[in-house]
């Protein structure tokens, strides 16, 4: 599913600017709106980022272009729309994410830009600790290959589990030789982990998926992941058609350079030790803007 917005994400608008469309209707839909602007972006809903694109969005507007920002509730279908041609760039996965997206669905993408690196972290709202976990309690954690295996790596870091060695993030939860406690996995899509927590005894999740669900403090991790080489730093993605698109690079720009999206990361989080502004201070990728 899509939720389809102009920008003035922070202002009071109408129902009717709102669109909410189902997957088998996306490439359709999305078209005529999406493509009516100079740029369109795909961002996934409940994420903390979403409000520091539609406020690089409102400054674009300021400086004449036209941005149209369009919501996926999954992480399967913005990589899609990406190739299809339904928006021009999106702006959600790491690059160990879109590695996999490319081997497993055969898709040519560019990450063209850094944007924000979170952190991730092992949540509960019923134990403090993990000594208090108890035999048989589940654990939720994503559904999909990358963020599956990063979660696992986490929690061997924490001493529940054994992975076998130099699996790394690749581990999924048939690959554990060594549970304890006997711990039952729940596999749910990513955004949706939040959710789990009133159901589970813990949960593997982003800070940012947990404030966006206002479940509880996103600092308040039993453990976090803390990663120096960057692969985890969200991008900025495009079709190899949109590499050289000068209204592309132009939002990216306004993104990264303006206090007015620092500020809103800021208000989103909450907490600036969540999470990083990756493209300060790091090497540029592929394409330099």
């Amino acid at each position: 599913m899509a939720v389809i917005r102009t920008s003035n994400a922070q202002s009071s608008k109408p129902v009717s600017r709102r669109l909410r469309l189902g997957i088998a209707s996306l490439a359709l839909a999305i078209s005529p709106l999406a493509l009516a602007a100079d740029v369109s972006i795909g961002v996934v809903a409940n994420g903390l980022i979403v409000d520091s694109v539609y406020t690089a969005a409102d400054l674009a507007e300021e400086q004449g272009l036209d941005v149209k920002v369009v919501e996926f509730t999954d992480w399967v279908i913005p990589n899609t729309a990406v190739v299809n041609g339904d928006v021009d760039i999106n702006y959600f996965q790491h690059e160990v994410f879109l590695e996999n997206e490319e081997k497993s669905r055969n898709f040519d993408l560019v990450p063209l830009a850094y944007g924000m690196e979170g952190l991730i972290g092992v949540y509960s709202l019923k134990i403090d600790s993990f000594d208090e976990l108890k035999p048989g309690s589940q654990i939720a954690v994503a559904d999909d290959p990358v963020n599956q295996g990063r979660g696992l790596k986490l929690l061997a870091q924490a001493g529940l589990i054994t992975l076998p060695e130099g699996i790394g993030i690749k581990a999924s939860v048939h690959d554990i030789v060594e549970n304890p406690l006997e711990l039952r996995f729940v596999e749910v899509p990513g955004p949706q982990t939040p959710r789990s927590l009133e159901d589970v005894a813990a949960a593997v999740s982003y800070p940012h998926y947990i404030k966006g669900s206002g479940v509880m403090d996103p600092a308040d991790a039993l453990l976090f992941e803390r990663d120096s080489t960057h692969k985890f730093a969200l991008r900025f993605v495009v079709h190899p058609d949109n590499v050289d698109n000068q209204d592309v690079r132009k939002f990216i720009r306004i993104y990264q350079d303006s206090p007015e999206v620092k500020q809103s990361l800021l208000e989103a989080f909450g907490n600036e030790t969540l999470y990083k502004h990756a493209w300060e201070g790091f090497p540029p990728l592929e394409v330099n803007l």
